[in-house]
């Protein structure tokens, strides 16, 4: 099956609302088997709703649809489908009972806009939004669907989870698979090279895409074939996968796409150990990416943020004689903030950073980008040197990554 989204909304186009809506559908639908072939966002203006309907290919079987459809004069995706569609609108007092009840549990009651939102196109399935008071709006035309929901996320989803997606794994012929390999630290081009004995290899139908970010390459092996040949399709790429895992080692950090952190998290519930940060250019970063994970203060202490030197020297136990030598960017100092964190807050393990973000600061013998990192642990010391680049952001991002992934290492030799 081949799917088209299609996202509604000015607010989108102007910055204002970032679209995660159609990254989450693209997702969930390729578990199902459904292809994505085009992603489109375009204005609240009826004219480009309908341009956009027509610019579909007639091969497409789903057509979905986001946003517009709330209470406001704003909203007009409704209308527009009607209209487009040559449908028109009924009242469904089953909905306004839905409405109703929502409202109630609220300590509210409709309003004059409410209501209109029971009003549904005649020919096209309610798909019921348990929710929220837009209800999704399925029409069939052909061989063709066209599926309109609202653009709130977690009502989209809900929609999507209860009424569409168990009707797509029903119906799909073409089983679409994807294994993940990711490997934190080691720059595209170079694990290209590592790798490509092993990419030429891989013959059809399985094929493999690099999808780097800052930090991190994300390797999708990916395989396309009749349902009806699951089971080969399946023993096929999961030798493939696993090839690949044999041949990086423990350069690759996980096989799905589950982030550090949660890896991190698992083996420190394992061990029955426990963690802190003293962290000074990524300002608690590592922290936050840490305590994000469910269940994470079963191993996570807690993080000192020493920006100032008087801090690591108050709260780390940092000789001054050490920052004024050496400075507090330096293999010195960190190993220190580590030794110092994981004693006051008494963890088996600690992370420590000290770094030149930008874009001040840099200097010839330090450029902006230059980050220490250093891991203490039981019977473990290790210190590195990292250049990450001269924009802040990615800088942060980038050792907040290697960070983790060093302490994963650190664990690995436990």
């Amino acid at each position: 099956m081949r799917a088209e989204i299609i996202t509604i909304g000015t607010e989108i186009l102007l910055g204002q609302t970032v679209d995660s809506n159609s990254a989450w559908l693209g997702q969930q639908l390729n578990e199902c088997g459904v292809q994505v072939e085009r992603i489109t966002s375009i204005s609240d203006r009826p004219e480009a709703i309908v341009a956009a309907l027509e610019a579909v290919p007639a091969h497409i079987d789903w057509i979905l649809l986001t946003g517009g459809l709330g209470p406001t004069k704003d909203d007009l995706t409704k209308k527009v489908l009607c209209d487009y569609l040559k449908d028109y609108l009924i009242f469904r007092p089953e909905v306004y009972a839905h409405i109703e009840a929502l409202f109630a549990g609220m300590g509210r009651v409709p309003n004059a806009l409410n209501r209109p939102q029971a009003e549904l196109p005649a020919s096209a399935e309610v798909i019921q939004n348990t929710v929220g008071t837009a209800q999704g709006m399925l029409w069939t035309r052909g061989k063709q669907r066209i599926l309109s929901m609202p653009g709130v996320p977690y009502e989209m989803k809900r929609i999507m989870e209860d009424g569409i997606l168990p009707r797509m794994r029903e119906e799909r012929n073409e089983i679409l698979l994807h294994r993940y390999v990711v490997v934190q630290g080691i720059p595209e081009s170079d694990l290209a090279m590592r790798m490509e004995d092993w990419e030429s290899a891989l013959k059809p139908p399985l094929s493999l895409a690099y999808l780097p970010s800052p930090g991190l390459v994300k390797l999708r092996i990916s395989v396309a074939g009749p349902s009806k040949q699951e089971e080969v399709l399946v023993q096929a790429i999961s030798e493939a996968a696993a090839s690949l895992k044999q041949l990086l080692g423990n350069d690759a950090y996980a096989e799905e796409l589950v982030p550090l952190e949660k890896v991190i998290g698992q083996m420190l519930i394992e061990r029955g150990q426990t963690l802190s940060t003293a962290e000074s250019c990524t300002g608690g970063g590592i922290a936050s990416r840490l305590t994000s994970v469910s269940g994470s203060s079963a191993y996570f202490q807690g993080a000192i943020v020493a920006y100032a030197n008087v801090v690591k020297q108050a709260q780390l136990s940092v000789n001054p004689a050490d920052l004024l030598l050496y400075g507090a960017v330096s293999e010195q100092v960190v190993r220190q903030m580590a030794t110092g964190v994981r004693k006051h807050l008494k963890t088996d393990w600690s992370i420590a950073t000290s770094g030149i973000a930008g874009p001040t600061g840099g200097s010839a013998e330090k450029p902006i980008g230059t980050v220490w990192i250093a891991v203490s642990g039981p019977g473990y010391s290790w210190a590195r040197c990292f250049q990450m680049g001269k924009d802040r952001s990615r800088v942060i991002e980038k050792s907040i990554l290697a960070s983790l992934n060093a302490l994963r290492q650190g664990l690995a030799t436990d």
